[in-house]
């Protein structure tokens, strides 16, 4: 018997991504990168991109709704300019804005940059001016 006050919690809805790691190490003699990545429970490994346009990408699974806590990713990217920390922070509006693999860190020779929609609050809030009494 339940009683009245026992509330039925539900289980919740789960989203998928992928992080999508890019090279464009363009105008290089050598341009590999070599990178691994990993999060708190799952080291997805080394992998190798040989030239400019490979890319790698891995499947995470993300809570739809949640977005106070990210699914955290480290991945450490190497080339024969140096090495580089990549720190990926995903939630659930992420997965919403890149489907697929529409979104990527991209390894160029000036460093690691991010390629895809960013939020824009503009829509949102076109005038903060109006707010103020």
């Amino acid at each position: 018997m339940v009683s009245s006050n026992t509330v039925a919690l539900k289980e919740p809805d789960y989203v998928n991504m992928n992080v999508t790691i890019r090279n464009a190490m363009t105008g290089l003699i050598r341009p590999e990168i070599v990178y691994r990545c990993q999060s708190k429970r799952k080291d997805y490994g080394w992998h190798r991109s040989k030239k400019p346009g490979m890319q790698f990408s891995f499947p995470i699974i993300l809570i739809k709704g949640e977005n106070k806590i990210p699914a955290i990713h480290i991945c450490n990217v190497r080339s024969v300019l140096g090495t580089a920390t990549l720190v990926i922070e995903n939630t659930y509006l992420d997965a919403e804005m890149c489907p697929k693999s529409s979104c990527a860190h991209v390894a160029t020779p000036k460093g690691i940059v991010f390629r895809g929609l960013e939020w824009d609050f503009k829509p949102c809030f076109p005038n903060s001016n109006q707010l103020s009494t």
